[in-house]
């Protein structure tokens, strides 16, 4: 994935957020002023836009300082000016901490750290340093004890002195056995390792007072990051998809593996659609169905031999949706599950597997021939289905094969209805 299609990306990201439901109820009326800025923006007119959004983020009175704030900071990145985008963002999280168009503020930041090539800002969105643990609270005061009265000690040959202490006994030192081989400095347990540092902070500008980035934020990072160091960034994108907790996150953490084009990640997605948590297996294969290459089908075949039934018939539908008749085939010829069965002769028509579909129905077994009949009807294969009605005795199958070829309603199809009356 080109780092223009991430930007794009990461614009889509920005946009969903801010059209989402909860994004726009009770949102304050917009002044006339607002209104002309969300015009020029439009109309990419960034410019015109700049000095509108200026003017209303400096007035008193306009109630969406903040949504101005925003729309200004991505118009001054439109025109490619990112250290002042910056700048407005920091504001907006400084002037207006809690407002809704800071996450996605914080996201436009993300996508220009990335065509800024600012990797420490971004990697430390990726893996922020642990919070700094809290101080400790001051210790009680204790009043002094109050010292009892001395008394004085006896005089002449009755005082006594304090006994000396015993001297310390000396550690013994067991002795090594005769003929005992001498001690290798290996099997002395080593020091433990001493922590990698963490990265160097990047500046306040980029950064701002108690900067907490959330899953989502991470993950658009880490998609950025997966060009230049997939190495660390796979692994990381594995935990959260495993996580489990979070299945949003879990299904975007595998749109960026699945996106990334690299082997090792698409390794990754078919580990997880083989031993993650149900739903996030669900997630996998779909992805897994959206990629390219003719290995894809082995890889769900792959998947499917050690999936409960529901992550089989998922691994069905996305072959479906690939067109990938010869494993669904295999499904099908050796699928013990009836029901499973049928719904993968039906995708297999579905998958444009005409010629697979007539090969069954020859060996096919009184059950199965209704899927196979549906499943080639999906495929508008009606030379498949006349062959069929032509030497077929079971009148259920052949009335059911007619009335498929009445529903094509093709010529070929309604000549062959009319001289079978």
């Amino acid at each position: 994935m080109t780092s223009r299609t991430a930007l794009r990306m990461s614009s889509v990201l920005i946009f969903v957020a801010v059209l989402s439901p909860q994004m726009l109820l009770a949102k304050p009326l917009e002044s006339k002023r607002m209104e002309r800025a969300k015009d020029l923006i439009a109309d990419e007119q960034w410019g015109r836009a700049i000095d509108e959004l200026k003017a209303a983020a400096a007035d008193q009175k306009e109630p969406n300082k903040d949504e101005a704030l925003f729309w200004l900071a991505h118009s001054q990145n439109q025109t490619r000016d990112g250290a002042a985008a910056v700048d407005t963002i920091r504001r907006l999280e400084l002037e207006f901490p809690a407002s809704r168009w800071v996450k996605p503020a914080r996201s436009l930041r993300i996508e220009i750290a990335q065509r800024l090539r600012r990797n420490d800002f971004l990697w430390y969105t990726a893996a922020p340093p642990p919070p700094s643990p809290a101080p400790a609270p001051p210790a009680a005061t204790v009043p002094p004890t109050p010292t009892p009265p001395a008394v004085p000690l006896p005089v002449g040959p009755t005082a006594t002195t304090a006994p000396t202490p015993p001297p310390t006994p000396r550690p013994v030192r067991t002795p090594r056995p005769a003929g005992a081989p001498p001690v290798s400095p290996s099997a002395v347990p080593p020091a433990a390792p001493v922590p990698a540092p963490w990265p160097p902070l990047p500046p306040p500008a980029w950064v701002p007072e108690g900067y907490l980035p959330d899953t989502d934020l991470r993950i658009q990072a880490l998609g950025s990051l997966i060009h230049t160091d997939a190495a660390k960034v796979i692994p990381m994108l594995r935990e959260i998809a495993l996580e489990g907790g979070n299945l949003a996150a879990a299904r975007r953490a595998l749109f960026v593996l699945a996106q990334s084009g690299r082997p090792e990640a698409r390794s990754t997605v078919i580990e997880v659609a083989r031993t993650g948590p149900e739903l996030v297996r669900l997630a996998a294969v779909r992805e897994l169905g959206h990629l390219g290459g003719p290995a894809v089908g082995n890889d769900l075949l792959q998947v499917y031999s050690t999936a409960n039934d529901r992550v089989k018939y998922q691994v069905v539908t996305s072959l479906g949706q690939r067109d990938a008749a010869p494993a669904l085939l295999r499904i099908a010829q050796s699928e013990q599950d009836r029901r499973l069965r049928d719904v993968a002769i039906v995708t297999l028509g579905e998958a444009g597997g005409r010629q697979q579909l007539a090969m069954l129905y020859t060996s096919a077994a009184a059950d199965a021939k209704r899927p196979i009949i549906i499943g080639l009807f999906n495929a508008h294969a009606e030379d498949e289905l006349i062959r069929i009605a032509e030497r077929e005795r079971n009148p259920e199958a052949r009335a059911e094969v007619l009335a498929r070829l009445r529903l094509l309603g093709t010529p070929k199809a309604m000549a062959y209805i009319e001289q079978h009356r």
